[in-house]
């Protein structure tokens, strides 16, 4: 199976599992004789899957796709869908063996049978734990505005938090800016009483801007793109530029809950988004 050439609604949550695990649930002869449950027509002669609903799903976990030859790559894939009721959270999660998710780019040490993987928005190949992945996420975007500003000749990296997630979160962050000295953040957190100073950093600079290639969330950031468009043309000095993360990717509180009930991992202790604000402010070289 290629997973990367399923849209992303499809592959956004995988679960590696044992190949005799895999096989087992598929070749379960009970998969559609079970009362009160809407079978998953399966076929040799049709590569076609229909997806039983979610709590169908945990209520008979033997309940399973069971595809031959050509049809074995669709086969993998197995809905998990909640009732219909109202608030309630749906999600898919597409059950792979190891031999197929040799493209994928999972943390070190992984992938750890079982577990629920998120797919990364902007890059197809990255997974994180459900647990794990809003921080992660949000992670990557921060990371890679920091990547942009100093690849535009940032001299002054000034960052804080103006909604949502704050310093007891960015101390979990694997990024390598050093918090500014007592003084330092007494002062900026005066600049601003809205806004909680997290970071300072102080660089040499260039004054050659560039952006830098393979950026992933820079195509989607009109206010990004125009700080570096201002750096380039007219050698912008001074700068401020906002990382936002307000978009759950339908990945929730209640979708963790429904993959924990379907005996699925979570990677750890569930991470919930928040609606968030970080801002970048500092100086370019001259």
């Amino acid at each position: 199976m290629d997973v990367l050439a399923l849209a992303y609604a499809q592959r956004q949550l995988i679960v590696v599992q044992r190949d005799e695990e895999i096989l087992a649930h598929r070749r379960r002869p009970d998969a559609a004789s079970r009362p009160g449950q809407t079978a998953v027509e399966t076929s040799d002669r049709n590569s076609k899957t229909n997806f039983l609903p979610f709590h169908l799903f945990l209520t008979r976990p033997a309940v399973v796709l069971a595809v031959a030859g050509a049809a074995v790559a669709v086969g993998a894939a197995v809905a998990l869908k909640q009732s219909s009721s109202p608030g309630s959270s749906t999600g898919r999660v597409l059950r792979l063996r190891t031999a197929e998710i040799a493209g994928l780019q999972l943390p070190l040490g992984h992938p750890l049978f079982d577990t629920v993987y998120v797919g990364h928005p902007a890059r197809p190949a990255a997974y994180y734990p459900l647990a794990d992945f809003h921080r992660r996420a949000f992670e990557h975007k921060f990371s890679e505005a920091l990547r942009l500003v100093t690849s535009l000749g940032a001299t002054s990296i000034k960052v804080s938090a103006v909604q949502g997630w704050g310093r007891e979160f960015s101390a979990g962050l694997r990024v390598g800016l050093p918090a500014a000295d007592s003084v330092g953040a007494k002062v900026a957190n005066q600049e601003s009483r809205n806004r909680e100073f997290l970071y300072s950093a102080e660089l040499d600079g260039s004054a050659e801007p560039v952006i830098p290639p393979d950026l992933v969330w820079f195509p989607h950031e009109d206010a990004w793109q125009e700080i570096a468009r201002q750096r380039i043309k007219h050698r912008l000095r001074s700068f401020e530029l906002q990382v936002t993360y307000k978009d759950d990717f339908s990945v929730t509180s209640e979708l963790a809950a429904d993959v924990s009930k379907a005996n699925f991992k979570l990677g750890g202790e569930f991470q919930r988004q928040q609606s968030t604000i970080w801002a970048i402010s500092g100086t370019f070289a001259h």
